[in-house]
C-alpha cells in the first residue's frame, strides 16, 4: 500500500477555492468511476483541510492521496 502524501495549495481568494475543490471533486470521482481508486481512496480523499495563514492573509488547501493520484492531478490540471 502506498504511503499517503500531502500538497498545499496557497489561495487568495475563496472562489478559486471552490473551483479547486470542484476539479479536486470531479477528479476523484472519474478516478473512482474508472476504477483507478478504490472507495477507501475516494473517500479519504474527499477529506481535504483548508487551513487560514494569519500572517500571509492567505487560505491553504491541503490535498491528499497518494503520490500517483497526487501527480495525476496534477498533470490533468497542466
Amino acid at each position: 500500500m502506498e504511503t499517503e502524501k500531502v500538497i498545499s495549495v496557497p489561495i487568495k481568494e475563496l472562489p478559486h477555492l471552490k473551483v479547486i475543490l470542484a476539479g479536486w471533486y470531479n477528479f476523484l470521482k472519474d478516478s473512482y468511476d474508472q476504477k483507478a481508486i478504490d472507495a477507501n481512496s475516494f473517500k479519504d480523499s474527499l477529506k481535504t483541510n483548508v487551513v487560514y495563514n494569519i500572517d500571509s492573509d492567505q487560505i491553504e488547501l491541503l490535498l491528499s492521496g497518494t503520490e500517483q493520484l497526487l501527480q495525476n492531478f496534477r498533470k490533468k490540471l497542466s
